[in-house]
């Protein structure tokens, strides 16, 4: 069975703009769904946030698939990067993900980013990526989806509809991440 696991970024919960409405998308076409409120949103750490993916995901397999928002993507980089060596998953969805370079330094967020991403493990456990971003975001530079373009072969969308995909700006569906997923799993 398809699982999907959604992981909302900063500040966020997994009841906020489209995610509700992907998971019911998802339900409907019998994946499970999981969208885990993660540990102080507000103040994350990331050692609590990948603790908590990897006991809700247990042992992944192709079968396998994380979308993540913003401070989710990074999270879900940081996983992927974690992972023994001979694991895939069956694909990873950014929306508005970065690799730490943010258009204005976050001071709470610093910390959990400082350490950079090592493209070279995380690259090994999937071969389909997608980024979702917007060039009118106020917080994810442009080049962040170039980057996952150049160093993890991630093919980019860009939806300009939106400014971060995020819930207070009223998106309540976002069709580019179900139809990312639905594309993925069919391969």
């Amino acid at each position: 069975m398809r699982k999907a696991f959604i992981i909302h970024g900063w500040e966020g919960k997994p009841a906020e703009g489209w995610m509700p409405w992907l998971r019911t998308e998802l339900e409907q076409r019998e994946w499970e769904v999981n969208a885990p409120q993660m540990p102080h949103p507000m103040l994350p750490k990331l050692e609590e946030w990948l603790l908590t993916i990897s006991q809700l995901v247990g042992v992944p397999d192709s079968e396998t698939y994380f979308v993540g928002h913003s401070l989710g993507c990074y999270t879900i980089l940081k996983y992927l990067e974690s992972l023994p060596d001979g694991i895939k998953v069956g694909g990873v969805v950014l929306v508005a993900g970065f690799a730490g370079n943010l258009k204005h330094p976050i001071p709470v967020l610093q910390s959990y980013y400082k350490d950079g991403l090592s493209w070279d493990k995380i690259r090994p456990h999937c071969d389909n990526i997608v980024a979702i971003y917007s060039k009118r975001d106020d917080y994810v530079r442009e080049e962040s989806a170039h980057e996952f373009v150049q160093h993890l072969g991630a093919k980019i969308i860009e939806n300009n509809n939106w400014e971060h995909f995020s819930g207070v700006e009223g998106i309540k569906e976002l069709p580019d991440v179900l139809n990312s997923l639905l594309e993925m799993a069919k391969n």
